[in-house]
Protein backbone atom coordinates (compact mmCIF):
# COMPACT_ATOMS: atom_id res chain seq x y z
CA UNK A 1 0.00 0.00 0.00
CA UNK A 2 1.05 3.40 -0.72
CA UNK A 3 1.97 5.70 1.59
CA UNK A 4 -0.29 9.11 1.39
CA UNK A 5 2.06 10.97 3.92
CA UNK A 6 4.92 13.20 1.67
CA UNK A 7 7.34 12.42 4.37
CA UNK A 8 7.27 8.61 3.94
CA UNK A 9 7.71 9.21 -0.33
CA UNK A 10 10.66 11.23 -0.14
CA UNK A 11 12.24 8.35 1.44
CA UNK A 12 11.26 6.08 -1.27
CA UNK A 13 12.69 8.65 -3.93
CA UNK A 14 15.58 7.32 -4.15
CA UNK A 15 14.55 3.97 -5.00
CA UNK A 16 12.28 5.06 -7.82
CA UNK A 17 12.40 6.37 -10.95
CA UNK A 18 11.12 9.88 -9.88
CA UNK A 19 11.54 12.38 -12.88
CA UNK A 20 12.20 16.12 -12.28
CA UNK A 21 10.67 17.84 -15.58
CA UNK A 22 12.18 21.13 -16.39
CA UNK A 23 9.20 23.22 -18.05
CA UNK A 24 8.49 26.72 -19.85
CA UNK A 25 5.96 29.06 -19.95
CA UNK A 26 5.12 30.05 -23.26
CA UNK A 27 2.89 33.14 -24.48
CA UNK A 28 0.67 32.98 -27.25
CA UNK A 29 1.19 36.22 -29.07
CA UNK A 30 4.48 37.13 -27.53
CA UNK A 31 7.36 35.01 -28.07
CA UNK A 32 9.55 37.76 -28.16
CA UNK A 33 9.71 38.32 -24.57
CA UNK A 34 11.27 34.89 -24.21
CA UNK A 35 8.93 33.70 -21.93
CA UNK A 36 9.00 36.16 -19.16
CA UNK A 37 5.92 38.18 -21.51
CA UNK A 38 3.31 39.93 -19.22
CA UNK A 39 -0.36 40.36 -18.50
CA UNK A 40 -1.52 39.41 -22.17
CA UNK A 41 0.86 35.78 -21.81
CA UNK A 42 -0.54 35.90 -17.74
CA UNK A 43 -3.94 36.36 -19.20
CA UNK A 44 -3.33 33.24 -21.49
CA UNK A 45 -0.60 31.06 -19.41
CA UNK A 46 0.01 27.72 -20.64
CA UNK A 47 2.67 24.59 -19.28
CA UNK A 48 4.81 22.61 -21.58
CA UNK A 49 6.72 19.59 -21.28
CA UNK A 50 7.95 17.44 -24.60
CA UNK A 51 6.43 13.71 -24.47
CA UNK A 52 7.57 11.06 -27.23
CA UNK A 53 4.80 9.01 -28.78
CA UNK A 54 6.28 6.17 -30.99
CA UNK A 55 9.34 8.27 -30.78
CA UNK A 56 8.25 11.39 -32.32
CA UNK A 57 8.51 14.50 -30.22
CA UNK A 58 5.57 16.30 -29.16
CA UNK A 59 5.74 19.90 -26.95
CA UNK A 60 2.40 19.53 -25.00
CA UNK A 61 0.68 21.62 -21.98
CA UNK A 62 0.36 20.18 -18.82
CA UNK A 63 -2.89 20.57 -17.41
CA UNK A 64 -4.06 19.76 -13.96
CA UNK A 65 -7.74 20.26 -14.67
CA UNK A 66 -8.12 17.48 -17.31
CA UNK A 67 -6.84 13.94 -17.54
CA UNK A 68 -6.25 13.15 -21.17
CA UNK A 69 -3.91 13.05 -23.49
CA UNK A 70 -4.38 14.48 -27.34
CA UNK A 71 -2.30 15.34 -30.08
CA UNK A 72 -2.24 17.57 -32.94
CA UNK A 73 -0.85 14.89 -35.49
CA UNK A 74 -1.16 16.87 -38.22
CA UNK A 75 1.46 15.45 -40.91
CA UNK A 76 2.57 13.25 -38.50
CA UNK A 77 3.49 9.12 -39.07
CA UNK A 78 0.62 7.50 -37.39
CA UNK A 79 1.83 3.79 -38.80
CA UNK A 80 3.08 3.15 -35.26
CA UNK A 81 0.07 3.52 -33.60
CA UNK A 82 -3.09 1.29 -33.42
CA UNK A 83 -6.65 2.58 -34.46
CA UNK A 84 -8.87 1.55 -31.80
CA UNK A 85 -11.97 2.24 -33.94
CA UNK A 86 -13.65 4.67 -31.84
CA UNK A 87 -13.65 8.30 -32.53
CA UNK A 88 -13.02 10.78 -29.27
CA UNK A 89 -13.73 14.52 -28.39
CA UNK A 90 -12.78 16.95 -25.69
CA UNK A 91 -14.46 20.07 -25.61
CA UNK A 92 -12.78 23.22 -23.19
CA UNK A 93 -14.33 25.83 -21.81
CA UNK A 94 -12.87 27.95 -24.04
CA UNK A 95 -15.15 26.31 -26.83
CA UNK A 96 -12.05 24.93 -28.26
CA UNK A 97 -11.92 21.14 -29.32
CA UNK A 98 -9.88 18.36 -29.96
CA UNK A 99 -11.48 15.46 -32.09
CA UNK A 100 -10.28 12.34 -34.08
CA UNK A 101 -9.87 8.85 -33.40
CA UNK A 102 -8.41 7.36 -30.74
CA UNK A 103 -4.99 5.80 -30.88
CA UNK A 104 -2.69 3.34 -28.58
CA UNK A 105 0.93 3.28 -29.02
CA UNK A 106 3.95 3.88 -27.12
CA UNK A 107 4.37 7.09 -24.99
CA UNK A 108 7.01 8.79 -23.13
CA UNK A 109 7.74 11.43 -20.89
CA UNK A 110 10.83 11.77 -18.88
CA UNK A 111 12.11 8.36 -17.74
CA UNK A 112 8.27 6.91 -17.86
CA UNK A 113 7.24 4.75 -21.08
CA UNK A 114 3.70 3.40 -21.38
CA UNK A 115 3.62 0.84 -24.65
CA UNK A 116 0.04 1.17 -25.05
CA UNK A 117 -1.14 4.85 -24.26
CA UNK A 118 -4.66 5.84 -25.51
CA UNK A 119 -4.76 9.13 -26.98
CA UNK A 120 -6.88 11.29 -29.39
CA UNK A 121 -5.08 12.09 -32.55
CA UNK A 122 -7.03 15.72 -33.30
CA UNK A 123 -5.33 17.07 -36.63
CA UNK A 124 -5.41 20.48 -36.77
CA UNK A 125 -6.97 21.21 -33.16
CA UNK A 126 -7.97 24.65 -32.49
CA UNK A 127 -7.50 24.30 -28.84
CA UNK A 128 -3.54 24.12 -29.34
CA UNK A 129 -1.98 27.97 -28.35
CA UNK A 130 1.33 29.11 -29.93
CA UNK A 131 3.09 26.40 -31.40
CA UNK A 132 2.59 23.18 -28.88
CA UNK A 133 0.69 20.17 -30.46
CA UNK A 134 -1.51 18.56 -28.34
CA UNK A 135 -2.28 18.17 -23.81
CA UNK A 136 -1.50 16.12 -21.19
CA UNK A 137 -3.72 15.91 -18.79
CA UNK A 138 -2.72 15.26 -15.11
CA UNK A 139 -5.83 15.45 -13.39
CA UNK A 140 -7.84 12.93 -11.63
CA UNK A 141 -7.84 9.41 -14.05
CA UNK A 142 -11.94 9.82 -12.87
CA UNK A 143 -11.80 12.81 -14.89
CA UNK A 144 -10.72 11.35 -18.20
CA UNK A 145 -13.01 11.29 -21.32
CA UNK A 146 -11.05 8.50 -23.15
CA UNK A 147 -11.23 6.47 -21.09
CA UNK A 148 -14.97 6.84 -20.20
CA UNK A 149 -15.46 6.42 -24.31
CA UNK A 150 -13.58 3.22 -24.51
CA UNK A 151 -15.68 1.81 -21.74
CA UNK A 152 -18.99 2.32 -23.48
CA UNK A 153 -17.45 1.21 -26.59
CA UNK A 154 -16.84 -1.91 -24.79
CA UNK A 155 -13.34 -1.85 -26.37
CA UNK A 156 -10.57 -4.09 -25.77
CA UNK A 157 -8.19 -1.52 -25.58
CA UNK A 158 -7.05 0.28 -22.00
CA UNK A 159 -8.29 4.00 -21.60
CA UNK A 160 -6.56 4.90 -18.32
CA UNK A 161 -4.71 7.66 -17.95
CA UNK A 162 -1.15 8.61 -18.85
CA UNK A 163 -0.57 8.88 -14.92
CA UNK A 164 -2.20 6.42 -14.38
CA UNK A 165 -1.21 4.16 -16.57
CA UNK A 166 2.74 5.08 -14.94
CA UNK A 167 1.57 4.49 -11.41
CA UNK A 168 0.54 0.97 -12.71
CA UNK A 169 3.31 0.11 -14.50
CA UNK A 170 5.79 1.85 -12.12
CA UNK A 171 4.52 0.70 -8.31
CA UNK A 172 7.26 1.71 -6.59
CA UNK A 173 6.88 5.23 -7.81
CA UNK A 174 5.10 7.55 -5.34
CA UNK A 175 2.03 8.67 -7.02
CA UNK A 176 1.77 12.11 -6.69
CA UNK A 177 2.72 14.98 -8.64
CA UNK A 178 4.12 19.22 -7.81
CA UNK A 179 4.04 22.10 -9.60
CA UNK A 180 6.65 25.31 -9.25
CA UNK A 181 5.80 28.28 -11.10
CA UNK A 182 8.95 30.28 -10.95
CA UNK A 183 9.09 34.10 -10.70
CA UNK A 184 11.06 36.32 -14.11
CA UNK A 185 13.63 38.56 -11.56
CA UNK A 186 12.88 41.71 -13.46
CA UNK A 187 8.79 41.60 -14.82
CA UNK A 188 8.01 39.50 -11.79
CA UNK A 189 5.66 37.50 -13.91
CA UNK A 190 5.89 33.52 -14.82
CA UNK A 191 9.56 32.51 -16.30
CA UNK A 192 8.65 29.21 -16.29
CA UNK A 193 8.81 26.35 -13.17
CA UNK A 194 9.17 22.64 -12.83
CA UNK A 195 6.38 19.52 -13.11
CA UNK A 196 7.86 16.68 -11.20
CA UNK A 197 6.10 13.10 -10.57
CA UNK A 198 7.32 11.37 -7.75
CA UNK A 199 9.72 13.61 -6.24
CA UNK A 200 9.46 16.81 -4.02
CA UNK A 201 11.48 19.60 -5.84
CA UNK A 202 15.05 20.66 -4.05
CA UNK A 203 14.42 23.15 -1.63
CA UNK A 204 11.04 23.00 -1.35
CA UNK A 205 11.26 19.78 1.64
CA UNK A 206 9.22 22.07 3.88
CA UNK A 207 5.77 21.41 1.56
CA UNK A 208 5.90 17.75 3.50
CA UNK A 209 4.64 19.52 6.90
CA UNK A 210 2.35 21.71 5.32
CA UNK A 211 -1.64 20.88 6.34
CA UNK A 212 -3.16 18.22 4.35
CA UNK A 213 -5.59 19.32 2.35
CA UNK A 214 -8.77 16.58 1.96
CA UNK A 215 -9.40 16.45 -1.62
CA UNK A 216 -13.42 17.17 -2.23
CA UNK A 217 -15.49 15.04 -4.41
CA UNK A 218 -19.05 16.30 -4.82
CA UNK A 219 -19.52 13.38 -8.10
CA UNK A 220 -17.46 10.45 -8.61
CA UNK A 221 -17.89 10.54 -12.04
CA UNK A 222 -16.47 14.39 -12.45
CA UNK A 223 -13.66 14.51 -9.81
CA UNK A 224 -11.52 17.48 -9.35
CA UNK A 225 -8.47 18.93 -7.83
CA UNK A 226 -10.58 20.66 -5.20
CA UNK A 227 -10.18 21.20 -1.60
CA UNK A 228 -12.07 23.61 0.87
CA UNK A 229 -10.50 27.19 1.13
CA UNK A 230 -11.11 29.37 4.95
CA UNK A 231 -11.29 32.72 3.37
CA UNK A 232 -10.18 35.23 2.01
CA UNK A 233 -7.80 37.96 3.61
CA UNK A 234 -8.30 41.72 2.08
CA UNK A 235 -5.97 44.15 4.10
CA UNK A 236 -6.48 42.00 7.82
CA UNK A 237 -9.76 41.47 7.16
CA UNK A 238 -11.05 37.64 6.57
CA UNK A 239 -14.22 37.10 4.10
CA UNK A 240 -15.66 33.59 3.78
CA UNK A 241 -18.40 31.74 3.16
CA UNK A 242 -20.56 31.91 0.49
CA UNK A 243 -20.72 28.44 -1.06
CA UNK A 244 -23.73 26.20 -2.73
CA UNK A 245 -22.71 23.32 -0.73
CA UNK A 246 -23.59 22.24 2.67
CA UNK A 247 -21.81 20.29 5.31
CA UNK A 248 -20.65 17.94 5.66
CA UNK A 249 -19.57 18.93 1.63
CA UNK A 250 -17.38 21.85 3.10
CA UNK A 251 -17.41 23.31 6.68
CA UNK A 252 -18.79 26.03 7.64
CA UNK A 253 -17.65 29.20 6.25
CA UNK A 254 -15.58 27.33 3.65
CA UNK A 255 -15.39 28.19 -0.19
CA UNK A 256 -14.86 24.68 -2.47
CA UNK A 257 -11.96 25.57 -4.46
CA UNK A 258 -10.50 23.88 -7.22
CA UNK A 259 -6.67 24.35 -7.81
CA UNK A 260 -6.27 24.81 -11.42
CA UNK A 261 -2.72 25.18 -13.74
CA UNK A 262 -4.78 24.95 -16.99
CA UNK A 263 -6.42 28.43 -15.71
CA UNK A 264 -4.40 31.81 -15.98
CA UNK A 265 -6.57 33.98 -14.28
CA UNK A 266 -9.03 33.03 -11.41
CA UNK A 267 -12.88 32.84 -10.65
CA UNK A 268 -14.45 33.37 -7.57
CA UNK A 269 -18.02 33.90 -6.29
CA UNK A 270 -18.83 37.72 -6.39
CA UNK A 271 -18.47 38.34 -3.03
CA UNK A 272 -15.10 37.80 -3.17
CA UNK A 273 -14.51 39.92 -5.95
CA UNK A 274 -16.41 42.65 -4.74
CA UNK A 275 -14.36 42.57 -1.55
CA UNK A 276 -10.86 42.21 -3.10
CA UNK A 277 -12.02 45.28 -5.54
CA UNK A 278 -14.72 46.78 -4.56
CA UNK A 279 -13.20 49.70 -2.45
CA UNK A 280 -10.70 50.48 -4.54
CA UNK A 281 -10.49 54.14 -5.42
CA UNK A 282 -11.28 54.62 -9.05
CA UNK A 283 -11.81 51.03 -9.69
CA UNK A 284 -15.05 50.28 -11.67
CA UNK A 285 -17.19 46.97 -12.31
CA UNK A 286 -17.47 47.12 -16.16
CA UNK A 287 -18.68 44.09 -18.04
CA UNK A 288 -15.23 42.90 -18.61
CA UNK A 289 -15.10 43.10 -14.76
CA UNK A 290 -13.40 45.11 -11.99
CA UNK A 291 -11.74 47.50 -13.81
CA UNK A 292 -9.01 49.25 -11.96
CA UNK A 293 -6.01 51.76 -11.91
CA UNK A 294 -2.81 49.84 -13.34
CA UNK A 295 -1.16 51.52 -10.08
CA UNK A 296 -3.18 49.26 -7.77
CA UNK A 297 -1.69 47.90 -5.00
CA UNK A 298 -3.30 44.69 -3.22
CA UNK A 299 -2.58 42.90 0.35
CA UNK A 300 -4.73 40.11 -0.40
CA UNK A 301 -4.13 36.39 0.98
CA UNK A 302 -5.70 33.14 0.24
CA UNK A 303 -6.54 30.53 3.81
CA UNK A 304 -6.52 26.97 3.32
CA UNK A 305 -5.76 24.41 6.46
CA UNK A 306 -5.81 27.27 8.79
CA UNK A 307 -2.27 29.04 7.11
CA UNK A 308 -2.51 32.01 5.03
CA UNK A 309 -0.56 31.90 1.58
CA UNK A 310 0.19 35.42 0.28
CA UNK A 311 -0.42 36.55 -3.12
CA UNK A 312 1.95 38.85 -4.93
CA UNK A 313 0.48 42.27 -5.57
CA UNK A 314 1.54 41.84 -9.08
CA UNK A 315 -1.10 38.91 -9.31
CA UNK A 316 -3.94 40.67 -8.39
CA UNK A 317 -4.58 42.87 -11.25
CA UNK A 318 -3.35 42.18 -15.00
CA UNK A 319 -3.33 44.39 -17.86
CA UNK A 320 -6.24 43.40 -20.62
CA UNK A 321 -6.26 46.21 -23.62
CA UNK A 322 -4.89 49.76 -24.03
CA UNK A 323 -7.27 52.80 -24.27
CA UNK A 324 -7.06 55.16 -27.39
CA UNK A 325 -3.92 56.86 -26.31
CA UNK A 326 -2.18 53.98 -25.68
CA UNK A 327 -1.95 53.69 -21.81
CA UNK A 328 -2.35 50.27 -20.48
CA UNK A 329 -6.36 49.18 -19.13
CA UNK A 330 -6.51 47.21 -16.09
CA UNK A 331 -8.41 44.55 -14.56
CA UNK A 332 -8.66 42.37 -11.41
CA UNK A 333 -7.27 39.15 -12.04
CA UNK A 334 -9.41 37.01 -9.50
CA UNK A 335 -12.91 37.49 -11.73
CA UNK A 336 -16.47 37.50 -10.26
CA UNK A 337 -18.05 34.20 -11.65
CA UNK A 338 -21.38 32.79 -9.30
CA UNK A 339 -21.19 28.84 -9.64
CA UNK A 340 -24.33 27.33 -10.94
CA UNK A 341 -26.31 25.01 -9.58
CA UNK A 342 -24.69 21.72 -10.19
CA UNK A 343 -21.50 23.12 -10.45
CA UNK A 344 -18.51 20.69 -9.18
CA UNK A 345 -17.04 23.96 -7.42
CA UNK A 346 -17.20 27.09 -5.79
CA UNK A 347 -14.29 29.23 -7.39
CA UNK A 348 -11.10 28.27 -9.43
CA UNK A 349 -7.57 29.44 -8.40
CA UNK A 350 -5.63 29.36 -11.55
CA UNK A 351 -2.02 30.60 -12.15
CA UNK A 352 -2.94 33.82 -10.12
CA UNK A 353 -2.84 32.38 -6.87
CA UNK A 354 -0.73 29.57 -7.95
CA UNK A 355 2.43 31.31 -9.03
CA UNK A 356 2.78 32.22 -5.14
CA UNK A 357 2.90 28.58 -3.40
CA UNK A 358 4.73 24.77 -4.67
CA UNK A 359 2.07 22.71 -4.82
CA UNK A 360 1.63 18.47 -4.05
CA UNK A 361 -1.19 16.72 -5.79
CA UNK A 362 -1.02 13.70 -4.12
CA UNK A 363 -3.46 11.07 -6.31
CA UNK A 364 -3.89 8.44 -3.17
CA UNK A 365 -6.72 5.98 -4.56
CA UNK A 366 -7.07 7.88 -7.61
CA UNK A 367 -3.89 5.77 -8.97
CA UNK A 368 -3.69 2.74 -9.32
CA UNK A 369 -2.90 0.46 -7.03
CA UNK A 370 -3.67 2.85 -3.81
CA UNK A 371 -5.95 2.79 -1.20
CA UNK A 372 -5.84 6.05 0.63
CA UNK A 373 -7.35 9.47 0.19
CA UNK A 374 -6.27 12.08 -2.79
CA UNK A 375 -5.06 14.91 -0.84
CA UNK A 376 -3.48 18.19 -1.90
CA UNK A 377 -0.38 20.21 0.05
CA UNK A 378 0.88 24.16 -0.36
CA UNK A 379 3.91 25.71 0.51
CA UNK A 380 3.82 29.83 0.53
CA UNK A 381 6.85 31.26 -1.68
CA UNK A 382 5.97 34.65 -1.69
CA UNK A 383 7.33 37.08 0.86
CA UNK A 384 4.53 39.45 1.58
CA UNK A 385 7.29 42.27 2.99
CA UNK A 386 9.68 42.05 -0.30
CA UNK A 387 6.61 41.37 -2.83
CA UNK A 388 4.98 44.64 -1.66
CA UNK A 389 8.42 46.50 -1.90
CA UNK A 390 9.22 45.34 -4.91
CA UNK A 391 5.99 45.99 -6.70
CA UNK A 392 6.43 49.54 -8.07
CA UNK A 393 9.17 48.80 -9.93
CA UNK A 394 8.31 45.53 -11.29
CA UNK A 395 4.75 46.72 -12.38
CA UNK A 396 6.27 49.81 -14.00
CA UNK A 397 8.42 47.42 -16.42
CA UNK A 398 5.64 44.66 -17.05
CA UNK A 399 3.04 47.74 -17.96
CA UNK A 400 5.80 48.95 -20.36
CA UNK A 401 6.11 45.26 -21.82
CA UNK A 402 2.45 44.98 -22.16
CA UNK A 403 2.31 48.03 -24.34
CA UNK A 404 5.16 47.21 -26.36
CA UNK A 405 3.66 43.73 -27.14
CA UNK A 406 0.27 45.92 -28.06
CA UNK A 407 2.27 47.59 -31.18
CA UNK A 408 0.67 46.84 -34.11
CA UNK A 409 -2.69 45.52 -32.17
CA UNK A 410 -4.54 48.39 -31.83
CA UNK A 411 -4.90 51.63 -34.16
CA UNK A 412 -4.02 53.41 -30.81
CA UNK A 413 -0.33 54.63 -31.12
CA UNK A 414 2.94 53.28 -29.47
CA UNK A 415 3.13 55.77 -25.97
CA UNK A 416 6.48 54.54 -25.39
CA UNK A 417 7.94 55.00 -29.62
CA UNK A 418 5.20 57.49 -30.76
CA UNK A 419 7.74 60.12 -31.76
CA UNK A 420 9.62 57.67 -34.50
CA UNK A 421 7.54 54.95 -35.96
CA UNK A 422 9.91 51.63 -36.26
CA UNK A 423 8.91 51.13 -39.75
CA UNK A 424 8.41 53.13 -43.12
CA UNK A 425 6.65 52.64 -46.52
CA UNK A 426 9.11 52.14 -49.90
CA UNK A 427 8.32 56.25 -50.04
CA UNK A 428 10.17 57.14 -47.14
CA UNK A 429 7.36 58.07 -45.26
CA UNK A 430 5.77 56.24 -42.35
CA UNK A 431 2.49 54.23 -42.37
CA UNK A 432 0.68 56.51 -39.56
CA UNK A 433 1.34 59.90 -41.67
CA UNK A 434 0.05 58.51 -44.96
CA UNK A 435 -2.99 56.97 -43.19
CA UNK A 436 -3.44 60.67 -41.84
CA UNK A 437 -2.74 62.16 -45.50
CA UNK A 438 -5.78 60.14 -46.99
CA UNK A 439 -8.03 61.24 -43.94
CA UNK A 440 -7.19 64.77 -44.90
CA UNK A 441 -7.81 64.54 -48.39
CA UNK A 442 -10.79 62.46 -47.98
CA UNK A 443 -12.36 65.24 -45.70
CA UNK A 444 -11.37 67.88 -48.05
CA UNK A 445 -13.04 65.72 -50.75
CA UNK A 446 -16.19 65.23 -48.17
CA UNK A 447 -16.15 69.02 -48.24
CA UNK A 448 -15.87 69.95 -51.56
CA UNK A 449 -19.03 67.65 -52.45
CA UNK A 450 -21.39 69.18 -49.66
CA UNK A 451 -20.21 72.49 -51.28
CA UNK A 452 -21.25 71.26 -54.92
CA UNK A 453 -24.48 70.03 -53.39
CA UNK A 454 -25.53 73.50 -51.71
CA UNK A 455 -24.40 75.03 -55.38
CA UNK A 456 -27.05 73.09 -56.55
CA UNK A 457 -30.03 73.35 -54.32
CA UNK A 458 -29.39 76.81 -53.97
CA UNK A 459 -29.74 77.60 -58.11
CA UNK A 460 -32.66 74.34 -57.87
CA UNK A 461 -34.53 75.80 -55.12
CA UNK A 462 -36.74 78.26 -56.50
CA UNK A 463 -37.88 75.57 -59.06
CA UNK A 464 -38.64 73.13 -56.64
CA UNK A 465 -36.41 70.36 -58.61
CA UNK A 466 -36.48 67.65 -56.29
CA UNK A 467 -32.93 65.88 -55.82
CA UNK A 468 -31.41 62.74 -54.06
CA UNK A 469 -29.39 63.26 -50.98
CA UNK A 470 -26.22 62.14 -50.00
CA UNK A 471 -26.57 58.51 -48.99
CA UNK A 472 -25.79 57.43 -45.06
CA UNK A 473 -22.40 55.80 -45.25
CA UNK A 474 -20.41 53.51 -42.12
CA UNK A 475 -18.49 56.08 -40.72
CA UNK A 476 -15.00 54.82 -40.07
CA UNK A 477 -12.70 56.29 -37.47
CA UNK A 478 -9.38 57.09 -38.23
CA UNK A 479 -8.28 55.63 -34.68
CA UNK A 480 -11.68 53.44 -33.60
CA UNK A 481 -11.74 52.70 -29.86
CA UNK A 482 -9.39 49.80 -28.51
CA UNK A 483 -11.71 46.51 -28.05
CA UNK A 484 -11.91 44.43 -25.00
CA UNK A 485 -10.13 41.07 -25.78
CA UNK A 486 -11.90 37.75 -25.41
CA UNK A 487 -9.72 36.22 -23.78
CA UNK A 488 -10.55 32.31 -23.15
CA UNK A 489 -10.51 31.66 -19.41
CA UNK A 490 -10.36 28.22 -18.02
CA UNK A 491 -14.04 27.01 -17.18
CA UNK A 492 -14.29 25.10 -14.07
CA UNK A 493 -17.89 24.59 -14.83
CA UNK A 494 -17.20 22.30 -18.16
CA UNK A 495 -15.79 19.12 -17.82
CA UNK A 496 -12.37 18.78 -18.87
CA UNK A 497 -11.90 22.68 -18.56
CA UNK A 498 -8.07 23.80 -19.58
Amino acid sequence: MRSTYVSLMLSLVAASSAYRLPFRRDSPHSTSFDFTNVNVADVQDIYVGTIYADGQAFEVQIDTGSSDLWLDTDGVNLSGFANSGVPGSLTYGDGSVAQGPIMVGPVSFGNFTVPKQAFISAPKSNATTSGDKGLLGVGPPGLSSIWKTLGAAKSSYNGASFLDNVFMIYPSEPNFITFQLSRDPNLGVTSGGVFTIGEVGTGFEAVSKSPVLKVVEVSNNAPYWSTPMDGVVVNGKTFNGHSIFKSPIVGSGQTLTLLDTGNSLSQVPTYYANAIYGSIKGANLTDDGWQLPCSTKLNVSFVFGGVTYPVHPLDATYAGDVDDSGAPICYGAFSAVDPPAGSPVDANLGDSFLRNVYAVYDFGKWATPASTDPFIQLLSTTDPAKAWAEFDQLNDARLKAYVASQKGKSAAPDPINAAVSESTTSSGLSPELLRNSYIIIGLLGAVILLILVLAVVTMRGSKNVGYKPIPNTTRVDAFPPAQSKDYSYSDPYHDGAH
